[in-house]
């Protein structure tokens, strides 16, 4: 049986709806849960004993009140609480080996500015082995889509499949979207004139994008509605813009270098800035 791995903590708003997702989600895969509390050890390192006391019985709490909302959903979910001592970030490195994704909270509730606990979700999403999705305090229950970031990649392709296995759940479209930056490929940023012709190919090139990406999805999904979206712009922006309206937003990530599985690329760690739904990193 496959896992999912849940970072639960307040229980109440974001915390109560990543919890909810994850059910969700597991109710459909037949996948059970990790519920996992993780008491940051600065707390033990303060030397208050009190404290930490009344903190771990808040853990124990939120847990406990984690796992009936996974009963509400389903109560046949296989459910397992942990509550743990450490860095957070470590603590679902390793949970994260082997799951079948891992689900956390985030804060932040949309707009331009992220807040500073939502800083947390961005660093677990870049140590992660598997999928993360990171689930706001935003209500998507009047939305219909599954938004996802397509670039023509191995990244871009797990990304994709990701994407259309969660569109088929929820019984949605996919909102496959591949943004170009005519700055970026034109060299825009140079002072560099484009001209109509060149602009014109750039726009087909990135059309075939799209369609080379999606013509496997279609074989392995036929019954999968897809609107297809080319958008010259800024990606971040317009993936944001997608997001806005869909029920969740799947990116791939292409952290690069040694410390790749620490490292998020611009456009997934850009969306996790500027949450507009509930959105899953992909590796």
């Amino acid at each position: 049986m496959s896992e999912i791995v849940v970072g639960v903590g307040a229980a109440h708003g974001a915390g109560l709806s990543a919890v909810r997702w994850a059910a969700e989600r597991a109710a459909a895969n037949g996948a059970s849960l990790r519920l996992v509390h993780v008491v940051d050890d600065a707390i033990e390192a303060s030397g208050d004993a009190d404290l930490l006391l009344a903190i771990l019985d808040a853990a124990r709490g939120s847990l406990a009140t984690a796992a009936d909302v996974v009963r509400t959903v389903d109560p046949g979910i296989e459910v397992i609480t942990e509550l743990e001592q450490g860095s957070p970030v470590s603590v679902f490195e390793v949970r994260s080996r082997g799951a079948e994704s891992v689900v956390v909270a985030s804060d932040w509730h949309g707009g331009r500015r992220p807040s500073v606990r939502g800083v947390n979700s961005l660093r677990i999403a870049a140590a992660s082995h598997a999928p993360v999705v990171v689930v706001p305090d935003i209500d998507v229950s009047a939305r219909s889509g599954v938004a996802v970031g397509v670039d023509g990649s191995d990244v871009g392709a797990r990304a994709l499949e990701f994407a259309a296995r969660e569109a088929e759940r929820l019984g949605c479209p996919l909102i496959a979207v591949h943004a170009w930056d005519l700055a970026l490929m034109a060299g825009g940023e140079y002072g560099y004139g484009v001209s109509a012709f060149a602009t014109d190919d750039l726009a087909r090139a990135a059309e075939e994008v799209l369609v080379v990406a999606l013509a496997p999805l279609e074989s392995t999904h036929p019954g999968l509605e897809i609107e297809r979206r080319v958008v010259a712009g800024d990606p971040v922006g317009t993936l944001a813009d997608a997001a806005a309206s869909a029920e969740l937003l799947v990116v791939g990530s292409h952290g690069r270098g040694a410390l790749a599985r620490f490292l998020l690329g611009s456009v997934s760690h850009g969306v996790l800035a500027r949450l507009e739904a509930p959105t899953a990193v992909v590796r």
